[in-house]
């Protein structure tokens, strides 16, 4: 990395709908205010920490809604500094799953507790090698594949596949053993 990069983040400037929100939920404060200005100032705070209150309530079921429907929220890039926090942290919840797995074998450790830390531990991993696997195919994306809509997801990952030869299951290019029976894969690639 160069000392000329700059590792400060852009601001983002973009309007939010959380912005209009609340917006909208102070104007109605405000409005709801000033029509009962005769009232005592207490009154006048309550009104207004609920007409707040109602904002926020309405801007959690737009996300809700929104996100029934299917309308999609920009997720910002991750950077190099978090995938690789993100990485450690999966080389230590699998380390974590080894021993405990040593630990179960050697009888210290009850089957009811593996079960339950086993859990835990796996679906942290799985989580976070999802989140990893999000990143590299986002950064990856080109950025003429991102305006046009078409995501590089299965031809790129195609071209990268190596097929066993015992059982005909398509690997990433960078793997040495078939994920399904297990046998030693051939340098062919699809």
């Amino acid at each position: 990395m160069s000392s000329a990069t700059s590792t400060k983040a852009e601001p983002d400037d973009s309007f939010r709908p959380w912005h209009i929100f609340a917006l909208l939920s102070m104007a109605a404060a405000a409005a709801i205010v000033w029509a009962a200005r005769d009232t005592h100032p207490l009154s006048l705070m309550l009104l207004s920490a609920g007409v707040l209150a109602s904002g926020f309530v309405g801007y959690t079921f737009f996300r809700a809604l929104s996100s029934l429907l299917g309308a999609s929220v920009d997720v910002a890039p991750m950077t190099e500094r978090t995938r690789d926090a993100l990485i450690r942290e999966k080389a230590l919840l699998l380390r974590s799953i080894k021993e405990l797995e040593f630990d179960r074998s050697m009888g210290k450790i009850g089957e009811a507790d593996y079960a339950d830390i086993s859990g835990r531990l796996r679906a942290r991993a799985l989580v976070l090698m999802q989140d990893i696997e999000r990143a590299s195919e986002k950064a990856s994306e080109k950025p003429s594949e991102k305006a046009s809509g078409r995501a590089s997801g299965k031809t790129s990952e195609r071209a990268s596949e190596k097929i066993c030869q015992g059982c005909r299951t398509p690997n990433p290019g960078d793997a040495r053993f078939c994920k399904n029976c297990g046998a030693r894969l051939e340098m062919e690639t699809v």
